[in-house]
């Protein structure tokens, strides 16, 4: 039997519809896929996490940023596939600024970035680029990260993940 090292729900009263709102850039969607269909399967006859994806967990006809807003306020952890596509992206960048904030006026860790190991913070010349490369430098250099493809990665993703007590049980 494995034990959870936080055999406690950090977010225990809040009002949480998931355990984990993963985003990423559009070039990253395979990957992305791969790891929130690892994340609901769960492994050896565990109940998987509930897990908010975009392209189908986000509502119809709802503003995009309304989605995005709602997706982490109310997910235990946001995972953010951070890549050279993650950083052109503003959209991405948005998730990641707001997942951040959030940690900030939370007073918590809930932000998971998961790096590519080619990740260069130093590539853009755009003034607001450079903000947000310098706001993400900022970040992996005061929290852990994830090193994609690194030995025990997925690992360290599950560590990282709350207690699971969404997920809906098995019969």
């Amino acid at each position: 039997m494995t034990v959870h090292p936080f055999n406690v729900d950090e977010c225990d009263g809040e009002d949480m519809a998931f355990d984990a709102f993963v985003c990423c850039a559009g070039e990253d969607d395979q990957v992305a896929r791969t790891i929130v269909d690892f994340l609901e399967q769960g492994e050896h006859g565990r109940v998987g996490y509930k897990v908010c994806y975009h392209e189908r967990d986000f509502l119809p006809g709802s503003m995009i940023l309304d989605n995005i807003q709602s997706a982490i306020e109310h997910s235990k952890r946001v995972i953010c596939l951070m890549s050279n596509e993650f950083l052109r992206s503003g959209m991405c960048m948005l998730e990641f600024h707001t997942a951040s904030n959030l940690n900030i006026t939370r007073r918590t860790h809930r932000l998971i970035v998961i790096k590519w190991p080619d990740l260069d913070l130093d590539e853009d010349t755009d003034e607001d680029n450079i903000r947000d490369r310098n706001s993400v430098k900022l970040f992996l250099s005061r929290y852990t990260y994830v090193e994609y493809e690194s030995d025990g990665w997925w690992q360290q993703v599950l560590y990282a993940m709350p207690i699971n007590r969404l997920a809906p049980e098995t019969l």
